[in-house]
């Protein structure tokens, strides 16, 4: 099969990265004829995505005109294009024109006006509204993320187009059940949306774990921003360490507006605490290794948390709040726990945290339980779907998704 990834970024900025990474070797390793081209160009060697990838054809749009590529997409002949959320969306809007077109939504394209589906007044809370024009004055009474009127009118504008994207598209990829509900509320036909959960970028481990004299290390791995929650995880791990009674070292690994307000709130806390920045698949893989636990302390519902797998491949169980995709991995008491409630408050996550380490036999349940789990999210579960989504996209008629209903508000 011929198939055409595009996507914003060569570079490895987050989960969404990290997934074609994995998926351009795989798809090519199978046998298929593969193309890339993305937005931006890697300016790092070591973060550019399947850049060791043979034979795989490349397209950098930066260097190229719009007209040129898809020209040279057209030659190509694809049998689908499979997108990844271009930042230029009427080019996302012309590629489902001319092409049979699937969509991974790694986030809340076209159904969230600043695409962190969260409200932040009069407390942080997840929206659960529908897309729509009551998005922009919404913005402002609940605080959704953008203060400036502009750049707040050029987000909707461009989920505004995105909608029409979703008309055009031959396929819909999700990560988790979340995700399912959010598109099925906006319109798109249950049966067009296909929850293919991603897979961790190495194998889980062919053994148990082994069980740990350690209890006490704990690991953050992301973006240092604020929905990522990097503050959180320091919070957190100080108030734990007080219900404990015991030291906890935390490792904050990542790169981020919020680095300096981290690095002072876990001296001020009295936290031993390290900061990597950010690392590649080898350094993270080692980090992981050497965790006890893993805090995934988002403050947004996560599309999924493709971290989390990554940790219990290696039997480390982890710690988060209930939102989003996270809870169609994090099993409570089986893979993890899960801070009470529906809100985003650090005693519940601390609460959380003690629960998962605080007691060695239940700690050591988590760590089984977080490694059985992760064999259910291999690589080839999610590969041999996408691979048949792709052939029942090739040998229908690509009339979109012809059903789908108009964005606004009900």
């Amino acid at each position: 099969m011929r198939i055409a990834i595009v996507g914003a970024n060569q570079g490895l900025v987050g989960g969404a990265e990290t997934y074609l990474t994995w998926l351009l070797a795989a798809l090519v390793e199978r046998g298929h004829q593969v193309a890339f081209a993305f937005e931006r160009a890697s300016t790092d060697p070591d973060r550019a995505v399947a850049l060791a990838v043979e034979p795989l054809v490349r397209w950098n749009l930066q260097a190229t005109s719009r007209s040129v590529f898809l020209d040279e997409l057209a030659a190509f002949r694809p049998d689908v294009v499979f997108l990844h959320a271009l930042e230029d969306e009427m080019l996302d809007l012309v590629l489902t024109q001319r092409f049979r077109a699937v969509l991974f939504a790694h986030a809340f394209y076209a159904t969230c006006a600043t695409g962190w589906r969260v409200h932040r007044i009069p407390q942080r809370q997840i929206c659960t509204r529908r897309f729509g024009p009551a998005c922009l004055p919404i913005n402002y009474l609940r605080g959704c993320g953008s203060r400036n009127p502009i750049p707040l009118l050029q987000l909707y504008s461009k989920q505004r187009v995105r909608s029409n994207v979703l008309r055009g598209l031959a396929g819909l990829v999700v990560a988790s059940e979340y995700m399912r509900q959010v598109y099925v509320q906006h319109g798109v036909p249950d049966s067009d949306v296909h929850v293919i959960p991603p897979p961790a970028a190495f194998a889980p481990d062919p053994t148990p774990p082994a069980t740990r004299q350690s209890r006490s290390r704990v690991l953050f791995l992301g973006r240092l921003t604020s929905g990522k929650g990097g503050v959180k995880a320091v919070q957190a791990t100080a108030r734990c360490q007080r219900i404990l009674g015991r030291p906890l070292h935390l490792t904050l690994a990542g790169d981020g507006p919020e680095l300096a307000r981290c690095k002072q709130l876990a001296l001020e806390l009295g936290i031993e605490t390290d900061f990597p920045g950010w690392v590649g698949p080898e350094k993270r893989l080692e980090l992981l290794r050497s965790a006890d636990v893993l805090l995934v302390p988002s403050m947004w519902p996560e599309p999924f948390g493709i971290v989390g797998i990554e940790a219990a491949s290696v039997g480390v169980p982890a710690v988060a709040y209930q939102a989003g995709g996270i809870v169609d991995w994090l099993r409570p008491g089986e893979s993890g726990e899960l801070a009470a409630g529906t809100g985003f408050g650090t005693r519940a996550l601390a609460a959380a945290l003690a629960r998962a380490i605080g007691d060695a036999d239940h700690y050591r349940t988590l760590q089984l339980g977080a490694w059985r789990m992760a064999h259910e999210f291999s690589g080839y579960r999610h590969i041999a779907k996408l691979e048949a989504l792709f052939c029942a996209v090739v040998n229908s008629i690509p009339a979109g998704i012809a059903s789908f209903a108009a964005t606004g508000e009900k």
